[in-house]
């Protein structure tokens, strides 16, 4: 796939409608009525184009999971982006399918539907004993609701048809594209400190929309975005290609990609990156050998260094400020101490419930050194994924899950040969979410589980 706006009007117009997107979410972070008006017309959207074409009820909340981060680009009271795109999709479906119900594709997979209903029961079972624990019920709801997530399953393998693969990765670009200009765009302006802008103004609007965060560190700043981690998936699938035929666009837009990664000055996602290229490495030796020569790891190479000379060039024009040295980033600084400061105190807590957990919205207090969070913090979101899963729904709820993953990658190796492209990147990708959900959470929050649900359903249907 050439990324050349002229010969690919659909990559443009996911492009331009992601670009609208950005516009209206921060002219309605500052006028709070054009959020209810936005959210209106997406319940009108999501309800024509769903009801007349079922394949919308899985590509537009695709794209919204693609692009919106933790899914409050639009915010309007309890109603927001994701879960107003969710309850619409999932009333739609039940008003087509509710006659044949029993008749759904899902039905006919038994492994896949053993796997998917167990790992509900255990989902259940962690909410039942946040109630029956006295937690919090509103930390029990807010901890385990991107769980209920898992419901697009069904609908997806339903209404998914292999036509449509080229829609959803033109999306995932597309909205990865926008992701990463808006990084390098935002850590120009912080850099500069522009003084005709109003950078609280932006700051606040990425913040109090959960979009992202911006940093002061290592004399510079992070712009970290979650939906960053889905520039790793694009990289890869246009790394693949680039390869196999060398091509000055995708080599510009990688440089990108990797640019904005590197902005992100994510811990996690490097390593799930490092881990991630190492498998693709390997299973392209599996699959042509000759690949892995010196064009691939001239591409690799030339990627970097660019990269990096394109981050000092964002970083010091039009104003000539310092060297980036990003070094920094890999030492134990505040949130890095804070991270490890709760890692004993989650342990003890799995030894007292280690099968089944203590429930959802369990709390913890630790002793932070973050300045956001500085002194004795009690919380119920943790950092540490599958250790926040074996909290509060045990070991059982872990098993299974990495059950899934490995089905997943299992299946996904053994079509390489029949769809390389598609293949390569999702089981490299893969491996990359499940080295960062070690450190950051993500698959317990729609970012993951988005992409579970997504691969099940490609190894299932190409």
């Amino acid at each position: 796939m050439l990324l050349s706006l002229k010969r690919n009007r659909l990559f443009l117009n996911y492009l331009l409608i992601f670009i609208a997107l950005e516009i209206l979410s921060f002219l309605a972070f500052n006028f709070n009525i054009l959020n209810l008006f936005i959210l209106l017309i997406l319940i009108l959207l999501v309800f024509i184009l769903g009801y007349r074409k079922p394949t919308f009820l899985f590509l537009i909340p695709l794209m919204e999971l693609f692009w919106g981060s933790l899914g409050h680009s639009f915010i309007y009271g309890i109603f927001n982006t994701r879960l107003i795109i969710f309850l619409a999709v999932l009333f739609i479906f039940l008003i087509k399918y509710f006659q044949k119900l029993n008749k759904l594709k899902i039905l006919e997979n038994k492994k896949l539907l053993f796997i998917y209903l167990l790992f509900f029961l255990f989902i259940i079972l962690g909410i039942v004993r946040g109630y029956l624990n006295n937690n919090f019920i509103n930390n029990i709801f807010l901890d385990a609701n991107a769980y209920l997530y898992l419901l697009y399953l069904p609908i997806w393998y339903e209404v998914y048809n292999s036509k449509y693969l080229k829609d959803i990765l033109t999306i995932l670009i597309a909205a990865t594209t926008i992701i990463a200009l808006k990084t390098l765009i935002l850590f120009n302006i912080f850099r500069q400190d522009y003084s005709f802008l109003n950078l609280e103004l932006i700051y606040k609007w990425l913040r109090d929309t959960r979009t992202g965060e911006i940093t002061s560190t290592i004399g510079s700043y992070r712009i970290f975005i979650p939906a960053q981690i889905y520039i790793i998936f694009s990289w890869f699938f246009i790394f693949i290609q680039q390869i196999k035929k060398f091509n000055y666009y995708n080599l510009f837009y990688l440089i990108i990609l990797t640019t904005a990664l590197i902005i992100s000055l994510s811990r996690s996602f490097y390593l799930g990156f490092i881990f991630a290229f190492l498998i693709l490495i390997l299973n392209i030796y599996n699959y042509k050998k000759e690949l892995i020569n010196f064009k691939f790891f001239f591409n690799f190479i030339l990627i970097f260094f660019s990269s990096f000379f394109l981050m000092q060039i964002i970083a010091n024009i039009p104003k000539i400020n310092n060297i980036i040295d990003i070094s920094g980033r890999v030492k134990i600084e505040a949130a890095a101490n804070s991270r490890l400061a709760l890692l004993p105190q989650m342990i003890d807590n799995i030894k007292e419930a280690p099968l089944l957990g203590q429930g959802f919205g369990k709390e913890i207090s630790y002793q932070s050194s973050d300045p956001k969070n500085e002194g004795t913090y009690t919380t119920f979101s943790f950092e540490w994924g599958y250790l926040d899963q074996i909290v509060k729904g045990g070991l059982g709820l872990v098993w299974i899950l990495i059950i899934w993953l490995y089905r997943i990658y299992y299946v996904s190796s053994k079509k390489i040969k029949d769809k390389p492209l598609l293949f390569l990147t999702l089981n490299s990708f893969l491996i990359a979410l499940i080295i960062i959900h070690i450190f950051s959470p993500y698959l317990n929050h729609p970012l993951g589980l988005g992409f579970l649900i997504l691969s099940t359903i490609l190894i299932n249907h190409e």
